[in-house]
């Protein structure tokens, strides 16, 4: 086998590819805050109203659910103007791509997680004296954001390789920064490597928060432990198939 990696080539070009992350992380992270904004309130409105006034949001989310998010992100960019007028910058335009499609998914884990809570439970505050607000803040709540953290870290992390589709439509984000320079050097093979170890390691850290989240919201005593013991304790149980809440 004649072929050298070459990875110095990527080395001397990484300042290209911090650009690429900075971007990547603005898009992501926009993407999650609008996209959860959307999901809560559809999910809110679906279990609120008659099915029949729904039908618009169910509609919405089938849609996006069922159609590929580079189309939706192409429609978005190109169409969205031409349709309603709005001239809309490139970034702007994206990002409400990425968070419709993002709502989508979102709206069906918060309305699931709400719907798992035991009526008994809520039935059981009612019989206490709560009012709706304290059943919502204090039963429901609680209950439903600890079932939901696992589904809604997927989903973030899927809004992050989600982002590298916008390499299509010109944004400077990780991908296209990539390209950018196997363009210039033709080196794809050791670009995508690193760019795909990036990835990986932003959807890792993601997916590390987010078990952070439900190891501190889960209804068990632990002791008091430093932070690197709870790194240990949350990274061991990313490959363990046991709760984290038993960590």
């Amino acid at each position: 086998m004649d072929f050298e990696f070459r990875f110095d080539i990527v080395w001397n070009n990484f300042p290209l590819l911090l650009e690429g992350i900075e971007t990547t992380i603005v898009l992501s992270l926009l993407t999650m805050v609008l996209g959860t904004i959307i999901g809560l309130f559809v999910a809110i409105i679906r279990l609120r109203v008659r099915r029949i006034f729904a039908v618009p949001l169910i509609i919405y989310v089938e849609v996006f659910r069922g159609t590929p998010g580079l189309i939706q992100i192409v429609w978005i960019y190109y169409c969205l103007p031409i349709v309603t007028g709005l001239q809309l910058d490139a970034l702007t335009s994206l990002v409400i791509a990425m968070a419709l499609n993002v709502g989508a998914y979102l709206s069906e884990v918060f309305r699931a997680g709400i719907q798992a809570v035991d009526k008994g439970h809520i039935e059981a505050a009612t019989a206490l004296g709560y009012r709706p607000a304290q059943i919502t803040r204090r039963v429901v709540v609680p209950q439903a954001a600890y079932r939901m953290i696992p589904a809604i870290g997927n989903v973030f992390v899927s809004a992050i390789k989600l982002s590298s589709l916008c390499s299509v439509l010109g944004m400077a984000e990780l991908m296209y920064q990539g390209q950018i320079i196997i363009a210039n050097f033709f080196r794809p093979i050791e670009v995508f490597t690193v760019v795909a170890m990036i990835y990986l390691l932003m959807a890792y850290t993601t997916s590390l928060f987010m078990m952070y989240l439900e190891w501190k919201l889960a209804w068990i005593k632990r002791e008091d432990m430093t932070l690197w013991q709870r790194f240990k304790h949350i990274s061991h149980a990313s490959f363990s198939l046991k709760p984290q809440g038993d960590v």
